[in-house]
């Protein structure tokens, strides 16, 4: 028989299910320097355990075109949001997967539509988080757009588990 969940496992779910996206109220209303908001986006997302982000992969994002250019070298809200959006989800996706959705969702929507929703998203499936495999029901008012939305969410909270488990078991040999 397998090893039983521990109770620190337990308690570091209860603390990632209160981990909240920042709104886009959250974001600055004045432009930042590229060093401000790297700092800024790793204060946000640093309780996700995601790898920082550096200026290099902003960089890297903007040369591929996964987010529009800095406007004389300065970052918008609708920078900051974007650098949140593809690092949480270059943990599960390519970069090429992650262009084509945001591509996809900003021919309808405005940058602040699209990140709040992906925020409202992403804090209702962490927030929600259980073991039970059953998904949101899919109904024909379901949108093609909800559904990616909903299952890149889980796909990315759940690789996050995945990692932390992978952790525990490590340490768990260790010792």
């Amino acid at each position: 028989m397998g090893q039983k969940v521990p109770e620190s496992f337990l308690n570091w779910l209860d603390s990632l299910k209160k981990i909240t996206l920042p709104t886009w109220q959250d974001f600055p209303e004045l432009d930042l320097y590229m060093d401000q908001s790297i700092k800024l986006v790793n204060q946000y997302l640093e309780p996700l355990n995601l790898a920082p982000v550096t200026a290099t992969m902003v960089n890297n994002y903007v040369k591929k075109e996964v987010m529009f250019k800095p406007i004389k070298k300065r970052y918008r809200k609708e920078h900051l949001a974007a650098i949140v959006v593809i690092t949480i989800l270059k943990s599960a996706f390519p970069l090429t997967v992650i262009k084509n959705g945001i591509d996809q969702l900003l021919v309808d929507n405005s940058a602040e539509d699209a990140y709040m929703n992906f925020a409202l998203i992403f804090n209702e499936q962490i927030k929600s988080l259980t073991f039970d495999t059953n998904l949101k029901p899919v109904t024909i008012e379901t949108t093609v757009i909800e559904l990616e939305q909903r299952t890149a969410a889980s796909a990315v909270i759940n690789h996050i588990i995945s990692e932390k488990l992978v952790m525990l078991m490590k340490e768990a040999t260790k010792s």
